[in-house]
C-alpha cells in the first residue's frame, strides 16, 4: 500500500538537524524527497566521519533521502534551481535569515517560479527582531529560551543543556507537522503557502512553566525577575541561584513521587501524578505524609521539614531490594515505574522487539544499518523506511535526468563543477 503523502515531492535544501529530520519524517510518509547539499558535503557528514563523508549524525537525519551535490552560487546553477523548483511541490530551508534570498531559494522567488509551492522555512530565533540573522544551535536556543536553566543540571558550576538536542528534534517535527497541514490546505484549494518556526520558538513551547495566568502570576513573576537581577549583580553561581529559586517554592521540596531512586543494584523511576497514584503509593511503601492531611500546616518551613524525613525514609526503602524485585512489587501496585536504562540495552529489548520499534535497512557504503522504525504506524497509508541515507551525490545523475537535463547536459554541468 502507498503511503499517505505517496507522490509528494520534497526539495530539502537544510542542513544539521531539524530540516533534515522534517523531510526524513516526510520520506516515511511516502514522499520523494531530494536533498540538496554543497559539493563538499554538508557541515552534518563531516562530523565525526566513519568513512569520508559519512557520519552517524548525517546518517540519522537523513534516510529516506535521495542526494543532488550541486554548487547553488555558481551562475550556471540558475536552470538547474528554476527546474529543481519547478519539479517540487515542498521546499524546505533552515539557513540564517538572508541566505534564502542569496542562495534564490525564499520563498518569494520560489513561488515567482512555482505560484503554488509550499516552502517552510526553520530558523534559529526568528525571521524579525535584533537576535534574527545571529547564527544559532541547539546549544544556544536551549540557553536563551530557558531551557538550560529548567533543567537544573549543574556540572562543574557550569549550566547543562539537554543532551539529545530538543529545539532542534522538536523544530523538526514540527516542520514536518506544518508541511502536512499545508499539503492538506493545497489539496482542498490548490493554494499554496510560507510557513515558519525556529529553534526558539519551539524551545520555549515546550517548557509548561513558560505559561502565566496574567492575573495570577505576574507579580510573582516581577519578583521573580527582580530577584534574579539582584543575584546576578552580587556575582552568584548558577548553584546559588537555582537554590534561591527552589526555596521560594517549598511545596515542591520532598519530592517522593515523581523521581528516581537508587536501589540494591541499579536505578529506577518512579511516576505517582495525582492523588490516587500518589495514595497507591504511600499505602505500597508503608509510609505517611501529613501534607495530604486535614489541618496541616502549610508553611514552608513543614514542607521542607516533613519533605526532607520523607525523601529520606523513601530513598532507605528503596535501596533495600534490587531493581527486579521493585519492578514486580510496583507493578503488583499498580504504581508506574521503570528501569534507568541506557539506549544500547534498547536495541535487543523484549518490548521494543515485540512492537518492532527496531529495523534494518541497507546503507550504500557501511551495509545494514539497525535504528528505530517510523514513530507512527498507519494501517490504511503504511510508513516506512525508503533507503538509508544517501553517500553525497549518489542520485545526482538520476534526479537530473527526471528533472529534464540531457546526458550531455549532465556532463557539462560535471564538467563545469556545478553538479557532483
Amino acid at each position: 500500500m502507498a503511503g499517505a503523502l505517496e507522490g509528494v515531492r520534497i526539495l530539502d535544501c537544510t542542513q544539521i538537524i531539524a530540516g533534515p529530520l522534517a523531510a526524513s519524517l516526510l520520506s516515511e510518509m511516502g514522499a520523494d524527497v531530494v536533498k540538496i547539499e554543497p559539493l563538499e558535503g554538508e557541515p552534518w557528514r563531516l562530523q565525526a566521519e566513519l568513512i569520508p563523508k559519512e557520519s552517524r549524525s548525517y546518517m540519522t537525519q537523513n534516510r529516506g533521502k535521495r542526494c543532488l551535490a550541486v554548487n547553488l552560487k555558481h551562475p550556471e546553477a540558475d536552470a538547474l534551481r528554476v527546474a529543481l523548483i519547478s519539479w517540487a511541490d515542498v521546499l524546505i530551508t533552515n539557513y540564517r535569515p538572508g541566505v534564502p534570498e542569496e542562495l534564490k531559494l525564499d520563498y518569494e522567488s520560489a513561488k515567482a517560479i512555482k505560484p503554488d509551492i509550499i516552502y517552510c522555512e526553520g530558523t534559529a530565533f526568528g525571521k524579525r527582531g535584533p537576535d534574527a540573522n545571529l547564527r544559532g544551535y541547539d546549544i544556544v536556543a536551549q540557553a536563551m529560551s530557558g531551557l538550560t536553566a529548567s533543567n537544573g543540571t549543574v556540572t562543574n558550576g557550569l549550566p547543562q543543556q539537554i543532551g539529545f538536542a530538543p529545539a532542534d528534534v522538536i523544530t523538526g517535527y514540527a516542520m514536518a507537522w506544518g508541511i502536512t497541514a499545508a499539503l492538506y490546505h493545497h489539496a482542498v484549494t490548490g493554494e499554496g503557502q510560507a510557513i515558519n518556526t525556529s529553534l526558539l520558538h519551539t524551545a520555549l513551547t515546550i517548557q509548561a512553566g513558560s505559561r502565566e495566568i496574567v492575573a495570577l502570576d505576574s507579580d510573582s513573576r516581577r519578583e521573580s525577575l527582580d530577584a534574579l537581577r539582584a543575584a546576578r549583580e552580587r556575582g552568584a553561581t548558577i548553584e546559588e541561584i537555582l537554590a534561591e529559586r527552589r526555596a521560594k517554592a517549598p511545596e515542591l521540596s520532598g519530592n517522593i513521587y515523581y523521581r528516581a531512586y537508587k536501589t540494591k543494584d541499579s536505578y529506577l523511576v518512579v511516576g505517582c501524578l495525582g492523588p490516587g497514584p500518589r495514595a497507591r503509593f504511600r499505602k505500597a511503601l508503608h509510609i505517611r505524609d501529613e501534607r495530604y492531611e486535614e489541618g496541616f500546616d502549610r508553611s514552608p518551613e513543614a514542607f521542607r521539614r516533613i519533605g526532607s524525613a520523607l525523601v529520606e525514609q523513601c530513598e532507605a526503602i528503596l535501596a533495600s531490594k534490587a531493581n527486579d524485585e521493585w519492578m514486580e512489587f510496583f507493578h503488583a501496585s499498580d504504581i508506574a515505574a521503570g528501569p534507568v536504562r541506557f539506549v544500547d540495552e534498547l536495541m535487543d529489548d523484549p518490548q521494543v522487539i515485540s512492537n518492532d520499534y527496531i529495523t534494518e535497512y541497507e546503507h550504500t557504503l557501511l551495509g545494514t544499518l539497525r535504528g528505530p522504525s517510523p514513530v507512527v504506524t498507519m494501517s490504511g497509508t503504511p510508513t516506512r523506511i525508503q533507503r538509508a541515507s544517501p553517500a553525497l551525490g549518489e542520485h545526482s545523475d538520476e534526479v537530473l535526468a527526471e528533472i529534464g537535463f540531457s546526458v550531455a547536459d549532465v556532463s557539462r554541468l560535471r564538467g563545469g563543477c556545478v553538479v557532483g
